[in-house]
């Protein structure tokens, strides 16, 4: 089962393996379903990651005097 408090990069590196070790073919069925659990808990914690991500993203506007404001990327 995933673990609570690991990274973006962490969670896309375990997906990773996942993916590897059901695209062998060489895991018992049990096994795989546990493994595609496993993997949808990650992809739902990663999608939920990356919307706290984008909302946290700003670009940097350039003033005229030079100097930067900045701005949601929502907005």
């Amino acid at each position: 089962m995933p673990k609570k408090n690991i990274s973006l990069e962490e969670s896309f590196k375990r997906l990773d393996e996942i993916l590897s070790t059901l695209e062998s073919g060489e895991v018992e069925l049990e096994k795989s379903i546990g493994l595609f659990e496993e993997a949808m808990k990650l992809s739902e914690k990663c999608q939920k990651q990356l919307e706290t991500l984008e909302e946290r993203v700003k670009i940097l506007v350039a003033k005229e005097n030079g100097e930067y404001i900045e701005k949601d990327l929502k907005k």
